[in-house]
């Protein structure tokens, strides 16, 4: 239902319920008479009449926005006012109808105030009504924009994290091939394919928000055969990737920055080198990836995108059940950890692994 008829039937609704109340009440006390339903009936046509255009005057004036402190006495004059209207008008309509059954003079000061405090209670009931959906409609659009808001600098900031790349990688990488061209062309040509795959990666990683790990492996490979070309016996790599890990979304770049960040710190500062060792396997429900270098833990800062990023980009994309931690593993090794939450899909009813499984159940 839009709003628009919601309103129409609330109006319609509760002046019917109201009055309908009241002229029970009458017709009880003083006889059943067709007068009251009448009655109730042109009053229900003015109230509705009255507060329909009392809402036109609170649009078109903006009184939603204005302080409470400032409104509050302009709806006092505008439900007194309506009271008033509707006090006079039922007076000599009551007076008539009461002629017989009442002898007070109907206007005097007293009943006169009676009428119009009778009337002030549905019309209050009515402003109290109308500005509460207000102000709760009003909470819930600031609240809808507030997340968008938060959700659309979480992107921004998500992006302008993953998008950035370390100009010294580059320098010695492009170093490296220069090296190589007169050397071994083809493994320049080599060389300079794997760099293209990199930058690849980079230029997309604006786009995406996670790419798979398999992906992401082939990036880190291509970074570590450029590497290996720099420092050749001096880099030892080992990998212990699970092939069911191969599947599960991470942060585009999250690797590669984090085995760069070894070398830099764990390998290049060693005269005899070191290593670097990745690891990903599936922990309960969640990916864990193991990266463990030679070295020892310090206080760094890779290009301005290095480890102090890396638990609030997953944060950013996982939530708070992904988790980043480096620490001194042992007297010569660091080692960073990521746990990633991985996503659990239901299997259809119908599906054929679905049936499996119940058939399972079913023998068992």
């Amino acid at each position: 239902m839009s709003r628009i008829k919601l309103y129409w039937v609330l109006q319609i609704f509760g002046w019917s319920a109201w009055l309908a109340n009241e002229a029970l009440y009458y017709a009880d006390t003083y006889n059943w008479t067709l007068d009251w339903f009448l009655l109730a009936d042109l009053n229900i046509f003015i109230a509705i009449i009255l507060t329909h255009n009392f809402r036109k005057v609170i649009k078109k004036y903006d009184w939603i926005e204005i302080s409470i402190e400032r409104v509050i006495p302009r709806i006092l004059l505008a439900v007194g006012s309506m009271s008033v209207f509707m006090a006079l008008f039922n007076i000599p309509i009551d007076t008539y109808i009461l002629r017989e059954h009442e002898k007070a003079d109907f206007w005097s000061f007293f009943f006169i105030f009676q009428y119009i405090f009778y009337w002030a209670k549905p019309l209050t009931i009515w402003t109290l009504f109308y500005y509460a959906s207000h102000y709760f409609e009003r909470k819930s659009e600031v609240e809808v924009d507030k997340i968008r808001l938060e959700s659309s600098v979480k992107e921004t900031e998500s992006k302008v994290l993953r998008a950035q790349m370390n100009p010294h990688f580059m320098f010695n990488a492009l170093n490296s091939i220069r090296a190589l061209i007169l050397e071994d062309p083809d493994k320049a040509q080599k060389a300079v394919t794997q760099l293209s795959n990199i930058l690849r990666s980079y230029l997309l990683a604006d786009r995406r928000r996670t790419v798979s790990l398999s992906e992401e492996m082939r990036t880190v490979d291509d970074y570590l055969a450029l590497e290996k070309i720099r420092y050749e016996e001096r880099l030892q790599i080992r990998k212990n990737i699970y092939p069911e890990t191969l599947t599960v979304q991470v942060p585009p770049m999250l690797l590669q920055t984090l085995v760069e960040n070894a070398i830099k710190h764990g390998v290049s500062k060693p005269v005899k080198g070191g290593f670097v060792s990745l690891e990903s396997k599936v922990a309960g429900k969640n990916l864990l990836i193991i990266i463990s270098n030679t070295g020892t833990l310090e206080t760094t800062d890779s290009g301005g995108f290095g480890l102090e990023n890396t638990a609030h980009r997953l944060e950013l994309l996982f939530g708070l059940e992904s988790k980043f931690s480096i620490f001194q593993a042992s007297k010569d090794v660091v080692t960073a950890e990521i746990i990633i939450p991985i996503p659990q899909i239901e299997p259809e009813k119908d599906s054929p692994i679905m049936k499996i499984t119940n058939l399972v159940k079913a023998v068992n």
